[in-house]
């Protein structure tokens, strides 16, 4: 079976912490696959939240998932602090892809890295809209974080 390939981008638009809480673990005593999302989805939001956005409120349209993809790299265990950094690429008309590189700061690893697709939505019409002018400008105005 072939591998997920994801690019991993050189530098980022923003940068979270993450610390792996009881909640996260499986039964094998690391940090439970589907939380590597609840990660993405948090760190998003964060940054959505400085930008003084929400996904019901960007910039007057809405934003939904369209697709995920993510390669696992190391485990992490309770307590480690999990940096996850955000990237944006693929501007269309109608939305965006978020790269995410999760690195593991407990044990100098990256943990995952991962990628969601993300669509603007009209909620209450049902219905695709374009991406907004004031993001686009946004992101030419901000300077990345280079790892």
């Amino acid at each position: 079976m072939p591998r997920v390939k994801i690019n991993q981008p050189a530098s980022f638009f923003y940068k979270t912490s993450i610390e792996i809480g009881v909640g996260h673990l499986n039964y094998g005593n690391h940090l439970s696959n589907e939380h590597i999302l609840s990660f993405a989805h948090e760190a998003r939001l964060r940054f959505f939240t400085e930008l003084g956005a929400t996904e019901f409120d960007f910039w007057g349209t809405g934003l939904i998932q369209s697709d995920a993809e993510i390669v696992y790299k190391s485990e992490g265990h309770y307590q480690d602090i999990i940096d996850v950094y955000i990237d944006i690429a693929e501007l269309s008309r109608v939305g965006f892809r978020v790269n995410y590189l999760m690195s593991n700061r407990t044990t100098g690893k990256d943990l995952a890295i991962a990628a969601v697709g993300i669509v603007c939505f009209n909620y209450a019409q049902k219905k695709v809209q374009d991406l907004p002018i004031p993001f686009k400008e946004y992101l030419d105005s901000i300077e990345k974080i280079i790892l």
